[in-house]
């Protein structure tokens, strides 16, 4: 029988193991690190402090904690908050990209929030972006910043679709508010290249 939302894990601790090798070093010595900072709610900038100073992987969440972020915001707009040094410890651990320099592989997100007890639709085909975001509670958006140019890197976002468009949470470094769109179709004409739309629901009971 499959997990439901009430009988999987409810908090990052419970999915976090620290084992012998450099990960796990690497995710201690930052957790220690990370714990110190709490940006109390939702993150939006995350080049702005506090949230630029966490380490991540290698480096920092300024350089690569988009995938991170996104992750920790979208726990907070399922009103399921988990601590964003949980997240990177999480990150660390299993989804970093060479040790967070190419920051989280998008994809590792899909699984957590099936662990978690979640839904998770993965859309790679850009037609359904927009009729799939409507059906979700939350989505996770990985997209090159400049079509055809992967010099321009990529990048993760918590997005939330409401009746006037798209809430875009942390689109930009060092814009603290929430960036609105009108569609996934309206966004990409400004010439980001999609990867992947992972669109999350809560369980229905």
């Amino acid at each position: 029988m499959p997990k439901t939302a009430s009988d999987s894990c409810k908090t990052l601790a419970d999915l976090l193991r620290f084992r012998m090798g450099p990960r796990s070093l690497l995710a201690r010595k930052n957790r220690t690190f990370n714990e110190r900072f709490d940006p109390g709610g939702i993150v939006n900038g995350q080049g702005l402090p506090p949230v630029r100073e966490l380490r991540y992987g290698v480096t920092d969440m300024a350089h690569a904690g988009c995938g991170i972020i996104a992750v920790y915001n979208a726990f907070l707009l399922l009103d399921n908050p988990q601590r964003l040094c949980d997240v990177a410890v999480w990150g660390d651990l299993h989804a970093s990209n060479l040790l967070g320099l190419l920051g989280t592989f998008p994809w590792k997100a899909k699984r957590l929030f099936r662990q978690m007890g979640y839904t998770v639709t993965a859309a790679r085909d850009k037609t359904l972006y927009d009729s799939l975001a409507r059906e979700a509670d939350v989505c996770l958006f990985s997209y090159w910043n400049r079509r055809r140019n992967p010099f321009k890197g990529m990048h993760t976002v918590c997005v939330r679709c409401r009746a006037e468009g798209l809430e875009v949470y942390n689109q930009f470094d060092a814009f603290p508010g929430v960036s609105r769109r009108a569609s996934f179709m309206k966004w990409m004409e400004d010439g980001i290249g999609p990867v992947c739309l992972y669109c999350i629901r809560r369980v229905r009971k």
